[in-house]
């Protein structure tokens, strides 16, 4: 997005100046995009806000708001050094590219491209996804346990000393993070007497007025077709980002889902992508309906979006859902890998099916 005295959005639709900043959102994460515009009044998320997301977020919803976009470029070099060479770059560059970050007011998902941009300032963490703290900053989860391991390496020292200590304890698992947004409640010892707030997605919709759910629905490029094809089938299986973040392989991701979808009429089954997912189900599943635009899935429940059954490996998005659609949960237990990454996934807080897989489908 271009530099300049103002942040502007491609559109020419909104155009922000630095001295006007008060708040900033800082988030690779599409679903604390969504409770960032819904959490404070329309005059402050289109007039007052700084907005820095990531790959996560398409270029299509983040060309809608006034501020900056870090997509994963393709370079030659390997991917995690890329991410390295680019937060070096934010830390580097951030007092004079971005002299509004000293004094607005810092809401953010703290992982990702996020950490050099906070820096040592205190901030507020919004919300990603349903559960989310709950599944991830247990002191046995899985993550937890990887922020440990990590702070004690020697990359880890030194990423803490270059970004600050959000850049190793995320998720809020810090002194700098002052307050917990979440959309629902949470239970963990990391939220150490700070203030959490809860609002679901639901309440915040109900009180936004006209103006700012039509601007929601104009960021994540949501219209009544995108609704009709949802519904036009009965059964939504919600992906997550399971080979691209290196968690199965491509044979190994492939058989586990021919395993799941043998238990549906794949002529009635619709994925639902994950915003970071970006395998080709469509060569691989030509049968089965693929949505695949960037918007997750609580925003299309509040718009209307219905059906007869869900299904999941451990995504929390199922948690969306009205209690009168059935979900299939199958859990990490499915497959060793899964369990090694994602250790015991909690369950949805709603009612459930519980599936199993027979181990001899998966070779």
């Amino acid at each position: 997005m271009k530099r300049s005295s103002a942040l502007q959005s491609p559109d020419g639709r909104l155009q922000v100046p630095y001295s006007e900043v008060t708040h900033a959102c800082l988030t690779p994460s599409i679903h604390a995009l969504l409770q960032y515009l819904l959490l404070f009044d329309y005059d402050t998320v289109t007039r007052h806000t700084a907005y820095f997301t990531g790959y996560a977020v398409s270029h299509d919803i983040a060309s809608h708001l006034p501020g900056h976009w870090f997509p994963v470029e393709q370079t030659g070099i390997h991917p995690s050094a890329h991410r390295m060479l680019q937060k070096v770059g934010i830390r580097l560059t951030r007092r004079c590219r971005y002299p509004y970050l000293s004094h607005a007011r810092l809401f953010a998902f703290d992982l990702g491209f996020v950490p050099p941009l906070i820096g040592r300032c205190p901030y507020a963490l919004l919300s990603d996804g349903p559960l989310g703290i709950s599944q991830n900053m247990q002191t046995s989860s899985a993550e937890y346990q990887r922020q440990i391991s990590r702070s004690h390496t020697l990359q880890g020292h030194l990423e803490q000393i270059l970004f600050g200590p959000t850049a190793v304890f995320g998720w809020g698992n810090n002194a700098q993070c002052r307050e917990f947004y979440m959309t629902e409640e949470n239970h963990c010892d990391i939220f150490h007497n700070k203030p959490v707030h809860v609002q679901s997605l639901h309440a915040l919709w109900k009180q936004a007025g006209i103006p700012q759910r039509e601007f929601v629905k104009h960021v994540f490029n949501i219209d009544r077709h995108d609704i009709d094809l949802l519904n036009s089938r009965r059964v939504m299986f919600c992906t997550q980002p399971i080979v691209r973040d290196g968690i199965l392989t491509t044979t190994e991701y492939l058989t586990l889902l021919k395993s799941i979808f043998a238990h549906y009429d794949t002529s009635q089954l619709l994925l639902k992508l994950h915003p970071r997912d970006d395998f080709d189900y469509r060569k691989y599943f030509p049968d089965v309906a693929v949505y695949d635009k960037k918007v997750n899935m609580q925003l299309l429940v509040l718009l209307g979006a219905d059906v007869e059954r869900a299904a999941t490996i451990c995504s929390s998005s199922v948690n969306s859902f009205p209690e009168n659609v059935e979900v299939d949960w199958y859990g990490t237990s499915i497959h060793p890998k899964l369990k090694a990454w994602f250790g015991e996934a909690v369950p949805p807080y709603r009612k459930h099916n519980l599936v199993s897989i027979d181990p001899a489908t998966l070779g």
